[in-house]
């Protein structure tokens, strides 16, 4: 009887990780009002949901702000490079459909161009949070790992857009599920992206290597 109150029970420990998600899930939010911080919120909300709720490291607000202010300055390079193509792919695809309501054919190509682009785009962002909580590198060599990525691992960027499409259309149809559908996401993209993650990192050190570096490889298991 003892054992059903204790706080390892496999009950406890699940309604933990799901209060730890909600939690994150909030930070996320609150954060991503600015825009300009998109990309550093949502590298910090993959890194920790994989850190703390997959591999049971830390604590989840504080792993939280530790990725935030650690990639706050490229991410917020990255949240306006992503913006500005945004806009002007959104500028694009409303001069398209003005070509389509005049029945001109070039609107036609522009669609399927503007489309071919914009799936590119959500592949290459797929990439971009999860390689910046993992990699120091530069702008320039983000952008680039994130396309090398999505194009090697062609079917994992699949799934991932699917993972993406879900929870927007999951999102529009029920609003209050923006408060667990965005981390929920993240959680189960994070089982196909930490594999092709893994790929690129360094071979694991030993256990003595590791304890003589104190240097926590969690990423690595």
């Amino acid at each position: 009887m003892n054992k059903l109150f204790h706080l390892d029970n496999p009950f406890f420990s699940l309604m933990g990780k799901v209060f730890d998600l909600l939690v994150l899930n909030v930070l996320w939010l609150l954060l991503c009002i600015p825009m300009i911080t998109i990309v550093p919120a949502t590298t910090a909300l993959y890194y920790s949901v994989v850190k703390v709720v997959r591999k049971e490291r830390g604590y989840a607000i504080q792993e939280f702000w530790y990725s935030f202010k650690q990639n706050l300055r490229e991410g917020s390079f990255c949240s306006v490079v992503v913006i500005i193509v945004l806009f002007i792919l959104w500028i694009d695809f409303r001069y398209t459909l003005l070509l389509l309501q005049q029945e001109n054919m070039i609107g036609s190509a522009f669609l399927v161009v503007f489309l071919i682009i914009s799936i590119l785009i959500c592949a290459i962002f797929m990439y971009l949070c999860p390689i910046l909580s993992r990699f120091e590198m530069s702008l320039i060599g983000l952008f680039k790992m994130a396309f090398v990525m999505s194009a090697k691992h062609i079917l994992t960027t699949f799934g991932l857009i699917g993972f993406f499409a879900i929870v927007l259309f999951g999102t529009y149809i029920i609003r209050p599920c923006i408060f667990i559908f965005p981390v929920a996401g993240v959680l189960l993209s994070s089982f196909l992206i930490e594999p092709v993650l893994k790929k690129y990192m360094p071979a694991k050190k030993s256990d003595k290597q590791e304890e003589y570096d104190g240097k926590d490889e969690w990423y690595l298991e």
